[in-house]
């Protein structure tokens, strides 16, 4: 059950930073104008990260272990990407945007390799 809950946040991983960070790109180009929706997507996309990596620390302690190691660098470095971006951020809001936007879509191009290195999907 645990496996099946660290399977379906990774997928959620990859779509919500996905939509957050093409979100943020037309947010930092002026095509759409940063909201409160915004901010609290971008929030949700960071805490599934976390989520996600809580959970598979887990599933390691109870001896539960990807297919190959790399899966286990896939899947921490999104949240090192999230504390990067916030150690990154400087009064100019719109390169805030674009920093958190970067590490959002990065997050999910990483979450999709960690999944195919998994050995859950084939």
């Amino acid at each position: 059950m645990v496996t099946e809950l660290h399977l379906w946040l990774g997928l959620l991983v990859i779509a919500l930073n996905l939509a957050v960070g093409i979100w943020g790109l037309l947010v930092w180009r002026r095509v759409l104008t940063a909201s409160r929706v915004f901010a609290q997507a971008l929030a949700a996309s960071q805490t599934v990260i976390f989520g996600q990596a809580i959970i598979g620390l887990l599933l390691l302690s109870q001896n539960l272990r990807a297919a190959e190691q790399l899966h286990y660098v896939y899947g921490l470095l999104p949240a090192a990407l999230v504390v990067f971006a916030y150690s990154a951020r400087r009064d100019d809001n719109l390169r805030n945007v674009l920093i958190f936007s970067i590490a959002a879509l990065l997050s999910a191009a990483l979450a999709v390799r960690a999944l195919t290195v998994s050995g859950l999907v084939g």
